[in-house]
């Protein structure tokens, strides 16, 4: 008799047979309660484990949501089984795992990182004759579809001696969340052909197809046949229901979607059917009626306040989002990743820095954000934008190198682009290839703005020529128009305009506008005469006079004052937080300088005739003390 397990159950000791009756009890009792879960598997390193016990401990791996461990128990029993085979014409049922075990090992594979062990189980299912199994072959399908490999899929699909409904259901997913989605239908008219109907399984794939096409006459004709073909419990259950009114929502049919949702029966009224019906009006902005419905749900969940929170997110009604967002926590209901990540696109849009740094501290008390690529973006992005650069590198240095992404790594670019902070960026942008990612045309964008915000003249150039040769990203105009603006700000015009000329195409009005703002500054007459004439050509409106009021001091002897002007703008690298006040609040410090330009800005409106007068002989401590002037005003005014 094999060694013996003692466990204590209820103060007394209890010993266990391997391969007993009681062993294999007590096993399944362990396993059901997570924190014994440890000694089970002690009890397991014990066990000369046959088929059937491994059977029973496979689905509570997977869901435990600990699918390798699932996959280690299935082989471990093909193991013993090569190993303690016995010479017999047949396997007996203990030595061959049954299509359960086939299936729950199947499911473990389309989670793992890798599909090589899902090809092992599929050469040991044609070895063993289980391949001619409906159940274990339609847990294959699901398995090569997870992974994308339809072609194998199909193939298996086609040679399926046998095929229900859930083979076709399945093929039918993996088409449609591989976004292809003729083959969904053709599949679907093979389904049709073979005499099956369809279940609500089939409907609810088909209308993911629809709605990704956005067609709606074909949302139409599913709904047709879900109505004509499906047993009418199915049809009207809260998953079809759901189903329809999304496909209509994505295809912009809401009043079918309305109509859907005033005929669904009471228990179809889930929280997600109501969430999909006000998301569908917010995304529509009729967002009384989105507001009426979120008010007249009977059980609302933190999805439907964030479906709200989004939609005035995406129609620019930021004020309301931060409202509603503030709602929400009084209603007791805490924010998730998809919550947070829409309320602080509010808070770049609205200006308030204060709720996103206290959003911040709630991610970042369990280091939610270390690990969540998505949300460290989000952040990274809105200090940048707020000039908190160095919080936004404080960010990004946080999370760990196996959870940054590209979208991560561009938005700290930019964001150091944006400051002027052009070695840095380069720094960053070499770091990317030590973690294997290669950078997107949305990287070389930002890159290249550090460059010309910091006159770095050859690192651009060395960067520009390595795009398309080192990373095999073609330039496209946005890149040019850095380029052209790099050697323009580096007092280049010339060469600025010969560049221009040997561009792949023709230059847009954004880079003429950049040529002329460097000729102006630098003083070069006939160039500017040259950009201003293709500007004129593209754009019959433009007129100097709507450039920037610094550039307008440069011609010819006056270049030293724009100089000058220049130096005094821009004597930080940094820009300060943007904050948003009124015209009457004084509590913030910046309030006076504030208003302080807002006297320049609408100087430079009013008295366009001031510039041919500045132009004419005005010199630079004149305009100083104009200023200076105006700043005492306000000082008195106070």
């Amino acid at each position: 008799m094999g060694r013996r397990t003692k466990l204590r159950r209820g103060g007394r000791a209890i010993t266990a047979i391997p391969g007993g009756f009681l062993h294999l009890s007590l096993l399944a009792s362990l396993r059901r309660r997570p924190s014994l879960q440890a000694h089970a598997q002690l009890l397991l390193l014990g066990l000369p484990l046959p088929a059937p016990t491994a059977s029973r401990l496979l689905r509570p791996h997977l869901r435990s949501g600990n699918p390798s461990a699932s996959l280690r128990l299935f082989l471990r029993v093909l193991r013993d089984r090569d190993r303690d085979r016995r010479p017999c014409p047949v396997d007996s049922q203990e030595d061959v795992p049954d299509s359960s075990s086939f299936s729950a090992a199947l499911a473990a594979c389309s989670r793992h990182a890798s599909p090589s062990p899902g090809f092992s189980i599929h050469a040991f299912l044609l070895k063993s004759g289980f391949a001619s199994d409906v159940f274990a072959a339609n847990s294959l399908l699901h398995f090569y579809g997870s992974f994308g490999l339809h072609s194998l899929a199909r193939k298996l699909f086609d040679e399926m001696p046998a095929r229900d409904t859930v083979s076709f259901n399945t093929l039918i997913s993996s088409y449609v969340q591989s976004c292809c989605i003729n083959d969904a239908f053709e599949v679907f008219r093979i389904m049709m052909e073979s005499g099956l109907r369809p279940d609500g399984w089939t409907v609810t794939a088909l209308l993911g197809a629809c709605a990704e096409l956005q067609d709606l006459r074909a949302v139409k004709a599913v709904h047709g046949v879900a109505r004509r073909m499906l047993e009418p419990q199915v049809f009207h259950s809260g998953e079809v229901a759901t189903s329809l009114v999304d496909a209509y929502v994505k295809c912009r049919g809401m009043e079918l979607a309305r109509q859907v949702f005033d005929l669904a029966e009471d228990n179809a009224r889930n929280a997600r059917l109501w969430t999909t019906m006000v998301s569908g009006y917010a995304r529509a902005q009729e967002f009384d009626i989105a507001q009426r419905l979120f008010h007249e749900m009977p059980e609302k969940d933190t999805v439907a306040w964030t479906a709200l929170i989004g939609g005035f997110v995406r129609a620019g009604r930021y004020k309301e989002a931060v409202v509603l967002f503030e709602e929400m926590e009084e209603a007791g209901f805490e924010a998730d990743e998809a919550t947070i990540v829409k309320v602080l696109s509010a808070c770049v849009g609205y200006g308030n820095i204060n709720l996103a740094k206290r959003l911040h501290c709630l991610v970042g008390r369990d280091g939610l954000i270390n690990r969540n690529a998505k949300l460290a973006t989000t952040f990274v992005d809105m200090y940048a934008k707020h000039g908190c650069i160095q919080t936004a590198q404080e960010v990004f240095s946080g999370v760990d190198d196996d959870f940054k992404t590209l979208e991560l790594f561009n938005a700290m670019i930019n964001g150091l682009a944006r400051c002027k902070f052009g070695e840095k960026a380069i720094a960053l942008f070499d770091e990317m290839g030590s973690l294997g990612l290669r950078p997107d045309k949305i990287t070389f964008v930002g890159v290249l703005s550090a460059c010309r915000h910091s006159g770095l003249v050859s690192q651009g150039f060395h960067i520009f020529d390595s795009m398309e040769e080192k990373y095999g990203v073609k330039p496209e105009i946005e890149h040019y128009t850095c380029m052209v603006d790099l050697l323009a700000r580096d007092g280049q015009p010339d060469n600025a305009y010969i560049f221009i000329q040997n561009m792949p195409f023709k230059a847009n009005s954004v880079v003429w506008s950049s040529l002329v703002r460097a000729c102006m500054l630098h003083g070069n007459i006939k160039v500017r005469k040259l950009a201003e004439e293709q500007l004129l050509r593209l754009d019959p409106n433009y007129k100097p006079e709507n450039l920037p009021l610094s550039n307008l001091f440069s011609e010819g002897k006056r270049k030293e004052r724009t100089a000058r002007m220049r130096k005094f703008l821009n004597h930080k690298p940094v820009s300060k937080t943007g904050i948003s006040v009124s015209a009457t609040h004084t509590s913030h410090p910046q309030t006076k300088l504030i208003n302080l330009m807002l006297v320049g800005i609408d100087m430079h409106r009013k008295c366009n005739g001031c510039i041919k007068k500045i132009n004419d002989g005005v010199e630079w401590a004149d305009l100083m003390a104009y200023l200076s002037q105006a700043r005492s005003n306000l000082m008195d005014e106070d």
